[in-house]
């Protein structure tokens, strides 16, 4: 792949076993070049093929051996976080207590503590990143030096907002820094610590 051509595609599917460059590598050029979708769908296993993935810039990754409707579905979440059209009455809101997020939709999510914290840590960054280290200091998760107990939090919320809420999560990870809002988030108070 040519790297000047990168923005010509809205979605990548890579495996980190590639010949002449690791998958983590060219997901870290894609990234820097492209806010295109990307899914990892790899044989290579443990948490440290997961999180250095998800911290090059990946927005799914699938263990082989995979069905056709993993895929399928891995998709079509990504998709929607990037290019379905979005007509909204309203903008996501969170509770005062931050332990319910509402989608502009009006679809309810449940929040944990640390979730809540999480959320209400981006919304005080109002749009500019969070460093990973900032965010789990903020949510109260357990440091470690490449932060895979952060990126896999963040990663269960995306799928539980994306499951209860039925449209995309409202923040996005911003390659070698951490995360940060791609949507205004109301209510709640950003300017006091989360309960």
């Amino acid at each position: 792949m040519q790297s000047g051509g990168v923005d010509q595609y809205d979605f990548f599917i890579l495996d980190l076993g590639l010949p002449g460059i690791d998958g983590v590598d060219l997901t870290t050029l894609i990234r820097a070049r492209s806010t295109a979708g990307i899914l990892i769908v790899s044989g290579r296993l443990g948490p440290d093929a997961f999180n250095s993935a998800l911290a090059a810039g990946a927005d799914m990754f699938v263990n082989k051996p995979v069905r056709f409707d993993q895929v399928y579905h891995a998709i079509q979440s990504i998709w929607r976080r990037f290019a379905e059209p979005r007509a909204r009455a309203s903008n996501w809101m969170i509770s005062f207590d931050h332990s319910k997020l509402i989608s502009p939709l009006g679809n309810q999510v449940s929040l944990t503590p640390v979730e809540g914290r999480l959320i209400q840590c981006l919304r005080k960054a109002a749009g500019n990143p969070v460093s990973r280290a900032e965010l789990a200091d903020a949510a109260g998760i357990a440091a470690s030096q490449d932060h895979r107990n952060l990126d896999a939090a963040v990663f269960r919320l995306r799928r539980k907002i994306e499951r209860d809420a039925r449209c995309p999560s409202p923040f996005r990870t911003v390659h070698g820094i951490g995360y940060q809002l791609s949507e205004e988030i109301e209510g709640g108070n950003a300017g006091s610590a989360a309960g």
